[in-house]
């Protein structure tokens, strides 16, 4: 199973800028007294969707690391279009999506950081 084969080509194409992915993961994340606009939760959870197709489409030792095939699994399941919040969808279910989705960036994004660091290791 090839980890671009549900990854769009366009996401394949993105760069992957790991500033831009912190600061969406930790605006998903930060704790606040109050919950964050509904508009606010959209944008950030599309911003990490974004980010996370992106991760999704780089080459993270899918086919050699069996804890690489569980991540990407839960990657499938939780961009799965029948999960994602509608405009029907309460603020909290939106926000515990974008939460979740932000907790699963911000794990590819350790996996692709180690990654890279690797192959500067190797270079």
């Amino acid at each position: 199973m090839g980890t671009q084969s549900a990854m769009s080509s366009e996401a394949a194409q993105l760069p992957i800028v790991l500033e831009a992915v912190n600061e969406s993961v930790s605006t998903a994340l930060a704790v606040g007294l109050a919950m964050p606009e509904r508009p606010m939760i959209d944008a950030t959870t599309r911003d990490l969707v974004g980010h996370l197709r992106a991760l999704m489409a780089e080459d993270l030792g899918f086919d050699e690391d069996p804890a690489v095939q569980a991540l990407f699994r839960e990657g499938y399941r939780v961009l799965d279009l029948t999960r994602r919040p509608t405009a029907e969808s309460t603020q909290f279910g939106a926000y515990q999506y974008m939460r979740e989705v932000g907790l699963l960036t911000r794990r590819f994004a350790d996996v692709y950081r180690e990654a890279q660091e690797q192959d500067d290791a190797d270079a």
